[in-house]
């Protein structure tokens, strides 16, 4: 079972172009990925784990340059209307989920660049879905990235790295109770907002 991503980035700048096109021109020969981009987004196939780094790799670069920056992401695995359409052929097999996959927070080296995030989590098809929910909810408290409930989704804080490690695990480890796992999460960078609230 693969997993795909559409990913739509949104440097607030007039030299958001340049931003997007350099960010996904990095991955468009990547071995083990396919990537298909349009108007809207950036489908990205491949294993979670590769699917993430990418994600990761298309926001980081334009954090860096310190413009306001947003990322919208929509992750899933296990559509199973998905494996008759040729453009979401899996480029590599994928294995299913264990807790070897998962990543330890304490071992990542830190990026430097704080981020707010907000996701929601969907594990379609499992029974007491919402106790499956609230345990990732509990794991992100431990992570310590966890950042406060909202309205129809769950808050993050803190490094990017550390941020898009708990939206993988969270990910990775629904992918063991429930064959369709969706994430869709919202990050933000260098939020005008978030500074002006920090003094």
């Amino acid at each position: 079972m693969f997993c795909g991503a559409q990913l739509s980035l949104y440097p607030m700048t007039d030299r958001f172009v340049d931003i997007i096109l350099q960010a996904i021109e990095v991955f468009k020969h990547t071995d083990g990925i396919r990537l298909e981009t349009d108007d809207l987004s950036t489908c990205v196939i491949g294993t979670p784990k590769k699917v993430f780094e990418v994600a990761q790799g298309l926001f980081q670069p334009a954090a860096v340059t310190g413009v306001h920056v947003v990322l919208n992401a929509l992750f899933s695995r296990g559509c199973p209307g998905e494996p008759d359409d040729p453009i979401c052929t899996p480029c590599t097999p994928d294995k299913p989920a264990t807790e070897a996959d998962l990543i330890d927070l304490s071992t990542l080296p830190s990026t430097g660049i704080p981020v707010s995030a907000q996701y929601s989590l969907y594990p379609l098809g499992a029974e007491n879905y919402m106790e499956h929910i609230y345990q990732q909810i509990d794991e992100a408290k431990k992570e310590g990235t966890y950042g406060g409930g909202k309205h129809f989704a769950t808050r993050l804080e803190g490094d990017l790295g550390k941020v898009f490690a708990t939206l993988y695990n969270a990910f990775t480890r629904t992918s063991l109770v429930a064959g369709h796992v969706v994430v869709h999460a919202t990050l933000s960078a260098n939020s005008p907002s978030r500074k002006k609230n920090e003094k």
